[in-house]
């Protein structure tokens, strides 16, 4: 077994189309993390003296004038007492135009974090569909097993190659993700609240975990069908056109049962969404919202194991009494 495993890797590695998946995965969270470093970067001093010009260029217009008039005269109409300062409260300032989000390590867990495990979740599905399908496609298949004739060994160890370098790579691009966000709130100084980054490495690990099923998911069902086109179909219409149809037809009560929705509760460590129902009209003093659901990273994990493993199995029985092309 280990030997043909071996061998599946270096047939996995020698593919170019799977090289060129697995640097789409490193870029990826390269690619997040500029974006997010970007768009939270302080302001320079550049963008502090244009600030001040826009307030200027503002405070000069009459009606800033009129309305600091109408403000002195009837102050109780802004909102102030007798002794507002209504040319303060009316003239625009700089900070006025400074407006940018800040780096926050909770932000990123659930927005840019979650964006790179579901971005690789979709290469690794396509990695691990395009690393059989290319033997269904050109026939190889049955060449592989005069080597091996035992079918569920060679089942296997391809399964088993995907699901090693799905979790190789997966620990590589959060970790550079990860790492260039450390270092980030580092240079800016910013406060982390206290075990934080234990709750990163937790979501880390099982987004890892996601990821690396995510490239097996997609090896097992193109084992099934022997088309990587079909397999394709199948995850874009589940993933999009599925949901859709299914939330329109049962309404959102019907998200409990959709695969993203349980994904997010495994990654996120629980899903919330939300249900009307009558109860939803009556204003509830503490407690919980009866309007809100939840996925629990139990139930989640439970859902995804039940159609990994109808997959798989239907998969390995498929394999091993179909005929071969």
């Amino acid at each position: 077994m280990k030997n043909l495993l071996l061998v599946e890797l270096t047939r996995l590695r020698w593919r170019r189309a799977v090289v060129v998946l697995l640097v789409a995965c490193l870029l990826v969270p390269v690619a997040i993390c500029l974006g997010a470093a970007w768009n939270t970067r302080p302001f320079s001093d550049a963008d502090v003296a244009e600030a001040e010009r826009l307030a200027q260029f503002e405070a000069d217009q009459p009606y800033i004038q009129q309305e600091i008039e109408r403000c002195q005269e009837n102050p109780e109409m802004y909102g102030g007492g007798p002794d507002v300062d209504c040319v303060e409260m009316i003239t625009p300032s700089a900070a006025n135009y400074l407006y940018r989000q800040t780096l926050d390590v909770g932000s990123v867990l659930d927005n840019e974090a979650t964006a790179v495990v579901s971005l690789l979740a979709v290469v690794l599905l396509v990695l691990g569909t395009t690393f059989v399908g290319h033997d269904w496609n050109t026939g190889s298949i049955s060449n592989q097993l005069l080597f091996e004739p035992r079918r569920r060994r060679v089942w296997a160890a391809k399964g088993l190659a995907v699901l090693l370098v799905g979790l190789v790579v997966g620990a590589l691009a959060l970790l550079v993700f990860w790492g260039a966000v450390g270092v980030l709130v580092a240079q800016r100084d910013i406060a982390v609240e206290p075990g934080q980054w234990a709750v990163v490495r937790n979501t880390a690990a099982r987004g890892v975990l996601l990821v690396a099923l995510s490239g097996f998911l997609g090896y097992a069902l193109t084992m099934l069908l022997r088309s990587t086109v079909a397999t394709l179909a199948i995850g874009l219409g589940v993933a999009a056109a599925g949901s859709i149809a299914v939330l329109a037809t049962f309404g959102e009560g019907a998200q409990r049962w959709l695969l993203p929705t349980n994904a997010y509760a495994v990654l996120d460590n629980g899903y919330e969404y939300y249900v009307w129902s009558p109860a939803c009209d009556v204003m509830v003093q503490g407690g919980t919202d009866p309007c809100t659901q939840t996925i629990s990273l139990g139930a989640g994990a439970t859902y995804l194991a039940v159609v990994l493993a109808v997959v798989v199995v239907a998969s390995l029985v498929s394999f091993r009494r179909r005929d071969l092309p």
